[in-house]
């Protein structure tokens, strides 16, 4: 049985959604603690792990995908552990498709480490590095 080329490309766009609403909500979350407004913090705090329990779910769901057998199995993990940046293009559209989302997806997951580890600094009381970025 083939790999749903389809559906993982569609996972992985989800997945890509969620985490660019995380990286909004911590945008807004930075926000609330620099106001010192701590209840919405706490709500976006929530909203933040609503939307990460959804990356979890789709990453799941991903990994599902490879439970049907072995040669399924390693594409799966072939097309999830590849360096996207080193994928070469293919005549499949939606194996590119899957490694353009997987491209956005590290740029987006750096940027977001990022500005956890400068909120992290910041409400240890290290505002100077903040500033230094």
């Amino acid at each position: 049985m083939a790999i749903d080329l389809e559906q993982m490309m569609l996972l992985l766009q989800k997945r890509y959604g969620s985490l660019k609403k995380i990286d909004e909500l911590t945008d807004e979350l930075q926000s609330a603690f620099d106001r010192h407004d701590e209840v919405s913090a706490s709500l976006l705090l929530d909203m933040r792990a609503e939307e990460i329990a959804e990356v979890d779910n789709c990453s799941g769901r991903i990994w599902d995908l490879a439970r049907t057998g072995k040669e399924d199995a390693r594409e799966v993990r072939r097309l999830m552990r590849d360096d996207p940046f080193a994928a070469p293009r293919t005549d499949c559209w939606e194996e590119n498709k899957i490694f353009e989302v997987r491209r956005k997806t590290v740029q987006l997951l750096e940027r977001l480490q990022d500005k956890d580890r400068r909120m992290s600094l910041s409400a240890g009381g290290e505002k100077s590095y903040y500033k230094k970025q």
